[in-house]
């Protein structure tokens, strides 16, 4: 009984394998099958436009590949198809939808050439100026893309000077320390350029501090030698001596003058450009985490680290 059953499971497992070996070669068969269909139609169809039946050609060939994706498999007879298709139509007078069909047929092969031989004229006009604005859709499309890659590129070196001009302003604001001085009116009173330097403007404090010097000087120089003169001079030299006090008195008068004109208009401009406030900086050194960030940051790269700018401790 044992040995039934055996016999049985062996015939049993032998019906498998002759039956998987059946469906296997099926399968195998099949795409040979549904090409020898499909070339098959094609030929039908191109029957049909070679006997100038063109409207059942339409109609023959839109059954291959009017559909999407086409019921075609064979990538050259869809070429083909969509060829004849778009020429049959040129025949019915259906010139957009054969425009159509080339315009398939060439994004499907853009190096593909029609045989002027083989199709009249107006076939070849029309499938050449769709050909012509494919690669001129295609040149416009290269040069938008190159366009844009341009622009994208000027925006990044935009972006990294950008960048980098931030970085420069961070590390310029982080190695200087502001002090905050508050002005007075009282040295503003001040003369010989004293005012001027408050307010920062050196320049002029300088002009005016050398001017109202000299006038000063020359006042005081005057005076003392007015003062030298003799009271009592003889009778021989009593001309010469009023000469000479003549000169020095008006000396010492224009030069008192000037350096009381200079010092009036020093301290009016003082107080006309007076700044209430003077902002002082000082170069202070960068905390050790910062400034390695700033060196890693100032390095060329695409993009600014997402790590973040570090707690600033001063």
């Amino acid at each position: 009984m044992i040995i039934a059953r055996l016999r049985g499971l062996r015939e049993l497992l032998v019906v498998c394998l002759l039956t998987s070996a059946m469906v296997a070669v099926l399968l195998a068969a099949l795409p040979k099958l549904a090409r020898a269909d499909d070339l098959a139609d094609f030929e039908a169809a191109r029957a049909l436009y070679d006997q100038q039946s063109y409207a059942r050609a339409v109609d023959a060939f839109r059954l291959l590949v009017g559909s999407d994706p086409p019921r075609l498999s064979d990538p050259l007879l869809v070429l083909e198809s969509r060829k004849y298709l778009a020429a049959s139509l040129l025949f019915m007078g259906a010139e957009a939808e054969a425009r159509t069909q080339f315009r398939l047929l060439l994004q499907q092969e853009p190096s593909y050439a029609l045989d002027p031989l083989a199709f009249p004229t107006e076939v070849f006009t029309q499938f050449e100026q769709v050909k012509q604005a494919l690669r001129q859709e295609l040149t416009e499309r290269l040069r938008a893309e190159q366009l844009a890659l341009e622009r994208a590129q000027q925006a990044v070196r935009e972006a990294e000077q950008q960048r980098t001009e931030n970085l420069a302003r961070l590390r310029s604001l982080a190695s200087s320390g502001e002090t905050r001085e508050r002005n007075s009116r009282w040295i503003a009173t001040v003369p010989f350029g004293v005012g001027q330097f408050q307010n920062g403007d050196k320049g002029l404090g300088i002009a005016l501090g050398m001017l109202e010097g000299i006038a000063a000087t020359s006042s005081v120089v005057s005076y003392v030698e007015h003062q030298r003169l003799p009271p009592d001079p003889s009778s021989d030299d009593i001309q010469s001596a009023r000469a000479k006090e003549t000169a020095w008195r008006t000396a010492n008068i224009a030069s008192f003058g000037v350096f009381v004109a200079l010092a009036v208009i020093g301290i009016i401009d003082a107080h006309v450009r007076f700044v209430p406030e003077r902002v002082n900086y000082s170069p202070r050194k960068l905390p050790p985490d910062l400034d390695r960030w700033l060196r890693e940051q100032s390095k060329p790269g695409p993009s600014v680290s997402s790590g973040g700018v570090p707690l600033l401790r001063f």
